[in-house]
C-alpha cells in the first residue's frame, strides 16, 4: 500500500492543498489505485516554510517543488513507480 500525506494546514490550504487533494482522488479512482493506495491529510510537514512547496509525503519520502500546477503528474509519476 503506498501511503501518500496532504499538508491540509493553513499555509499550503491556501496554496491549493484542498485542491490537490481532490485530484490525488481523482487519479486514484482514473487508475483504479482505490486498494493501492491511503490518502492522507496531515498538519504541517514546515514544507512552505522551507521553501520546498505544498507539504506532501508518499511513503514517508518528503516530496519538494510540488505546486498545486505540477501536483497531479508528479504524484501520477510517484506513485506509478511505486506500485508497478
Amino acid at each position: 500500500m503506498v501511503s501518500v500525506e496532504v499538508c491540509i494546514g493553513s499555509a499550503c490550504y491556501v496554496k491549493g492543498s484542498s485542491q490537490v487533494v481532490q485530484e490525488l482522488n481523482q487519479l486514484i479512482a482514473e487508475n483504479g489505485w482505490q486498494d493501492k493506495v491511503e490518502l492522507k491529510g496531515a498538519f504541517c510537514m514546515k514544507s512552505c516554510q522551507n521553501h520546498l512547496g505544498l507539504g506532501i509525503r508518499v511513503n514517508g519520502k518528503q516530496l519538494t517543488g510540488i505546486t498545486m500546477q505540477n501536483a497531479k503528474d508528479v504524484l501520477q509519476k510517484e506513485i506509478s513507480a511505486l506500485i508497478s
